[in-house]
């Protein structure tokens, strides 16, 4: 049983939770809802860990490992974090002493598919991997909005549509506004002598985006560590030109939002032409 959370506080924490998050009681909430509450009512325990953690890095002024990878095929977090919490027992417990099904809410979360079976699973591994070992450790991505795809059967073949992972919300995601930057493409280099015999640089006519990052917790298996796995997604510099909504150009408008989007849209855009 977790040391930090009993049994009774965390039935009236999901309580709470469903109550503030939904204005349901839960008798009337659905799975979705219990899950979105049970995880806000974990993440209490793992954001405490997780905040230690770092702030013991910062204090220790530790070498810290960054992965980057395109892929992370982390799978679903509520399970596999219950796990390395050592609560899993406790929260099924709690669970079915409310009169829900544990499995019920367990597959309420959707997997993000944030990767396939190779590249992404490693990157995964290596994470979970060096949170259990209490290595300082970063994974460095990009925040999908959409997996690598939800596959249906018609007629017998296969048919894929969009992963939409994020469509209920993202309850593990802490997303982190203050540590957005300025990305630049394209465009041309000028010098510009600084009267010393050196010259300044100055990047021009290039197309930006802002990337912003959120973070994720990576818990350590039966110990205090929790590392961070940090995904970018795009957005626009800026997200409407109101001169030219104002003029009726609607699609112009938003043309530098539809841009930034592209980049983090999709796992895998098909790549037989050229804007792929």
């Amino acid at each position: 049983m977790s040391q930090l959370l009993d049994k009774e506080t965390l039935k009236k924490m999901i309580r709470e939770n469903v109550k503030t998050l939904y204005r349901k009681t839960l008798e009337a909430a659905s799975a979705e809802e219990v899950y979105q509450a049970a995880v806000f009512a974990v993440r209490d325990v793992i954001t405490d860990k997780w905040m230690k953690t770092h702030d013991e890095y910062y204090e220790k002024d530790v070498k810290v490992v960054y992965y980057l990878s395109m892929e992370f095929l982390m799978g679903r977090f509520f399970g596999n974090g219950l796990i390395n919490l050592e609560m899993y027992d406790e929260v099924k417990e709690v669970l079915e002493e409310l009169g829900i099904d544990y499995n019920m809410v367990e597959d309420a979360e959707p997997d993000p598919g944030l990767g396939n079976g190779g590249l992404g699973r490693l990157a995964a591994c290596f994470l979970d991997s060096l949170s259990t070992l209490q290595l300082p450790a970063y994974g460095c991505g990009i925040r999908y909005h959409y997996g690598i795809f939800e596959q249906k059967i018609e007629n017998g073949y296969q048919v894929e549509a969009p992963d939409n992972w994020l469509e209920n919300g993202d309850p593990w995601g802490i997303k982190r506004n203050e540590y957005a930057v300025e990305v630049k493409f394209g465009g041309n280099v000028r010098a510009v002598p600084k009267g010393n015999g050196e010259y300044r640089f100055v990047q021009e006519n290039y197309q930006s985006v802002i990337a912003v990052p959120y973070d994720y917790p990576v818990i350590g298996y039966g110990n205090n560590t929790v590392n961070t796995l940090r995904l970018w997604e795009a957005r626009a510099k800026n997200k409407l030109d109101l001169k030219f909504f104002n003029e009726g150009n609607y699609q112009k408008a938003a043309e530098e939002e539809l841009l930034a989007s592209t980049m983090t849209d999709v796992l895998y855009p098909a790549d037989e032409h050229i804007q792929g």
